[in-house]
């Protein structure tokens, strides 16, 4: 897959884009918050859209999904944390329903270190804290677009946008 736009980031203006994309979810509602592959914390944003593989048949995902990938993160409410990304996958799942049937109220990433900041209308805030010293070749955190786009974050001090070719 070859990235439809990669961004450098070296000052905070590199970022605007990215903050417009994101921005797009205010508003949308959380239905579905869970553990995927690798127990990364996975977000069900927007419209329920039905999955188009047959294996999938009457199973849905949201318009909007945004993945934590390898990024270590926290979920607070207004006075304490709920449960992180270092808590055991039960207590994850237990826990992270909190911020299903919410609204998100406010979205942002910021520089230098691409950390991203999702404000839901519950109080609750789920922030994402990626190592950017970390060697790895994984994106901090990526989201899938409804305009069959996805935006990822990292590694390094970069963005880029991806175009989701059918098959």
């Amino acid at each position: 897959m070859t990235p439809e736009l990669v961004q450098s980031v070296t000052k905070d203006t590199d970022l605007q884009q990215l903050k417009e994309i994101i921005e797009k979810v205010i508003g949308e509602p959380c239905w579905r918050a869970s553990l995927s592959y690798g127990d990364e914390l996975s977000l069900h944003i927007g419209a329920r859209v039905p999955y188009s593989q047959k294996s999938m048949a009457g199973k849905e995902k949201g318009a909007w999904i945004l993945g934590t990938r390898a990024t270590a993160w926290k979920l607070d409410d207004t006075s304490q944390t709920i449960t992180t990304s270092e808590d055991a996958p039960e207590i994850v799942r237990q826990k992270v329903h909190l911020i299903e049937g919410t609204v998100i109220t406010a979205i942002e990433s910021s520089y230098p270190n691409l950390d991203l900041i999702v404000t839901f209308s519950n109080g609750c805030q789920l922030i994402l804290f990626p190592d950017t010293q970390e060697d790895s070749d994984l994106s901090y955190w990526e989201m899938f677009t409804p305009y069959q786009m996805i935006l990822k974050v990292g590694p390094g001090a970069k963005w880029s946008l991806d175009l989701l070719h059918k098959s």
